[in-house]
């Protein structure tokens, strides 16, 4: 259930992207009006939106029975969610470098997730939480303020910054989720709600879904969804182990196997990302 559940998320999410990707394509719309009112009168737009809706809800859910460690990798598969749903509208058939790339993503996810294990805790650091949360937000809001001050970035840089931004947010979100589900399993209703917990996942996923827009109407689809994918789960597994306890397998052979699924995603998504799938090319 756990691995369908994220599965299904990574699915709404990757489909998602997608949508709200062609809503603000001129190419698409006929429309170069990419200002919030004119997206909420297209349909793709709204149903990219339930799409991510539907994705992040199953996310949650998978959040309240495993550990960030394990969603946060097989979540990760929304690239490679996107880059299919992606070709499938263009009717395009991806070149052989491409598939293999898709594969080998597939595989890293696959691998990391069955060595690193991880189990199910009821533990929490609201000390760590405070550090990671002005860490992970500064870089954010960092970004936000050079982007609405108008640095003059090309329009490729802006879409990755704010994409990067997203997937911290994403990733805040994340452990927002799971630690207010563990509260809430743990010490009831009332004790999670004056917590900071449920209010880290509001902030969170509003202001990544701003910056998501954002990175959207930037560039083209290959610049803004490979950071959030990296982004997201990297420092999710990292703030899952730190302030949830979730547990991941530091044996010498389980961190090398880690390390080298790590670098094969990495890898993997810059050639996705360099795809002419995601660019919309021929």
């Amino acid at each position: 259930m756990l691995v369908v559940l994220s599965l299904v998320g990574a699915i709404g999410i990757g489909l998602g992207w997608v949508l709200q990707h062609r809503a603000v394509d001129p190419a698409v719309t006929g429309s170069k009006d990419q200002s919030l009112f004119a997206l909420m009168r297209r349909r793709v737009w709204w149903g990219g939106i339930a799409a991510m809706a539907v994705g992040q809800t199953c996310t949650g859910i998978a959040l309240q029975f495993g550990p960030l460690p394990v969603v946060a990798p097989i979540a990760a598969t929304n690239l490679l969610w996107a880059f299919a749903v992606r070709a499938f509208l263009l009717r395009h058939r991806p070149p052989a470098w491409d598939v293999v790339a898709a594969l080998l993503f597939a595989a890293a996810v696959g691998g990391f997730v069955f060595v690193g294990g991880g189990h199910v805790t009821q533990g929490h650091h609201p000390a760590g939480l405070v550090v990671s949360v002005v860490v992970t937000g500064g870089v954010a809001v960092m970004a936000g303020v050079l982007l609405l001050a108008g640095v003059p970035f090309g329009p490729a840089v802006a879409s990755v910054a704010a994409a990067l931004a997203a997937g911290l947010l994403y990733a805040l979100q994340d452990v927002g989720t799971r630690g207010a589900m563990i509260l809430l399993q743990r010490d009831g209703l009332v004790r999670m709600l004056v917590s900071v917990w449920p209010y880290l996942l509001l902030a969170s996923a509003t202001v990544a879904v701003l910056f998501t827009q954002r990175a959207f109407r930037t560039a083209r689809l290959d610049f803004a969804v490979p950071p959030i994918a990296v982004a997201q789960p990297v420092l999710g597994v990292v703030l899952g182990v730190l302030l949830l306890d979730d547990a991941l397998s530091v044996t010498r052979g389980a961190l090398a196997v880690e390390a080298a699924c790590t670098a094969v995603l990495v890898g993997s998504t810059v050639r996705l990302a360099r795809s002419r799938v995601l660019a919309g090319e021929d």
